[in-house]
């Protein structure tokens, strides 16, 4: 008796201990960098985006001309992939955005994003509702094919076979879990300088102009950084989460309530065990 209570005790202690598991570390940092900027630009802002996201979209003209008014030893444009769960070709266009750039080189990501974005609406879930996975998968090879004309049978089928199973597979979701781990939960959402910032998807390059100012400037000041804020704080963006709480949020509020149940348990079992001695 007291050995089985003992035994369930350490089984609750461990199962808590191992509720969250080492996240995938990427072979190389995650993320395309659009146009020319430096790494060592000293204003870096990452977007994480879902290519089949209407808000991803809308904020794209923005950001990009944005990276086309300053100057590349100041400014970098990281774009990372984040594919909504509820959009359901998405991770899809994630896997084939991951296969390209595999074949054919990272710099042609921005090729193919803009090239998704101009025929979104046809991928999206009403639009597909009717096609399997493997229509949908040749229905992506040839928009990527169309794109790329150099980009052969053979580089497309050892990253998409339309099931999974596959390298490219394997890096988009580790891609994905990356972003869970910045406290992404939605697209667009931003890093400015490794800081969560709000921004709107319909913000020109003026706009970000504006609410960039004290950092081009030299100024380090977040407080001046939020008080020349351009726009209304509404944000117009898709989340995971209705309440927008992160992945690890959940996890976090999930691994509280795990150890303080432990305790309580283990407390219990001593009582027993001593009554029992």
């Amino acid at each position: 008796m007291k050995s089985a209570l003992l035994t369930i005790v350490a089984l609750l202690a461990t199962s808590c201990s191992t509720v969250q598991g080492q996240v995938p570390i990427p072979v190389t940092p995650p993320g395309f960098t659009y146009g020319d900027g430096s790494a060592d630009a000293p204003i870096q802002l990452e977007v994480f985006v879902d290519l089949l996201c209407p808000d991803s979209k809308a904020a794209h003209p923005g950001l990009k001309d944005l990276a086309a008014r300053l100057s590349p030893e100041k400014f970098r444009l990281r774009i990372h992939q984040f594919p909504l769960p509820y959009h359901q070709q998405a991770y899809s266009f994630a896997q084939a955005s991951q296969t390209i750039t595999h074949a054919l080189g990272a710099d042609k990501f921005t090729k193919w994003l803009e090239a998704v974005y101009d025929v979104q609406d046809q991928y999206w879930n009403l639009q597909t509702e009717n096609l399997g996975q493997k229509q949908v998968t040749e229905k992506i090879e040839q928009l990527a094919k169309a794109t790329f004309p150099q980009l052969t049978d053979a580089q497309w089928k050892e990253g998409m076979s339309g099931h999974g199973g596959t390298k490219r597979d394997s890096d988009t979701r580790t891609e994905w879990k990356h972003a869970c781990t910045r406290g992404i939960s939605g697209t667009p959402q931003y890093l400015l300088n490794d800081v969560a910032i709000e921004a709107d998807s319909k913000w020109t390059a003026d706009d970000w102009l504006k609410f960039l100012k004290p950092l081009l400037h030299g100024e380090s000041d977040v407080l001046a950084l939020s008080a020349k804020n351009p726009v209304n704080p509404i944000v117009h963006q898709e989340s995971v989460s209705g309440s927008g709480l992160s992945v690890y949020a959940f996890v976090a509020i999930g691994t509280v309530v795990g150890v303080v149940a432990t305790l309580f348990v283990v407390r219990r079992g001593r009582r027993e065990y001593d009554s029992l001695a």
